[in-house]
């Protein structure tokens, strides 16, 4: 994830705090991270990090949830023996989140209910994103992903 965008969830979650931390990791990290139990992992790209010695595989055994980019061909085989919370994004229309829109607003389609931290089911509905940033409004991938952490973490109104 981009410094910029890694800012703005930041700001949302309103971290850091001792409550979220959020870092990026890739596959000359991920090594060194592996024990360490992360609640939540958002991966945009599961091909560009590689799973050295099964170091992805630690990585996400200790975690709740796992955020992942379904519009990137990978091989899910090893991720879903993991028993974790998988929510996929994209434009793929089996992902959990999808784009329902991206001409004049950008909505994105919870297409399968999901429970977020708090133990609360969120319903499928679809949900505007508000963009003020115009550096964001084509970067819907990333979009998505951070939307999909923070419905995670309760916030049901997207604003960027």
């Amino acid at each position: 994830m981009k410094c910029g965008l890694k800012r703005i969830l930041e700001n949302k979650l309103n971290s850091p705090t001792k409550e979220h931390t959020i870092i990026t990791i890739n596959d000359k990290s991920i090594e060194n991270i592996k024990n360490i139990r992360f609640e939540t992992i958002l991966i945009m790209d599961l091909a560009k990090v590689e799973n050295e010695k099964g170091a992805l595989n630690e990585l996400l055994k200790n975690s709740k949830y796992v955020i992942l980019n379904a519009d990137i061909e990978t091989n899910l085989e090893e991720i879903n023996n993991i028993k974790l919370n998988i929510i996929t994004f994209g434009f793929n229309s089996k992902s959990t989140i999808t784009a329902s829109s991206v001409e004049e607003d950008f909505i994105i389609c919870l297409q399968r209910k999901i429970i977020n931290i708090n133990k609360e089911v969120i319903e499928p509905q679809e949900i505007e994103v508000k963009i003020a940033n115009k550096k964001l409004s084509s970067r819907y991938h990333n979009l998505m992903g951070i939307a999909s952490i923070l419905l995670i973490y309760g916030k049901t109104e997207i604003f960027f």
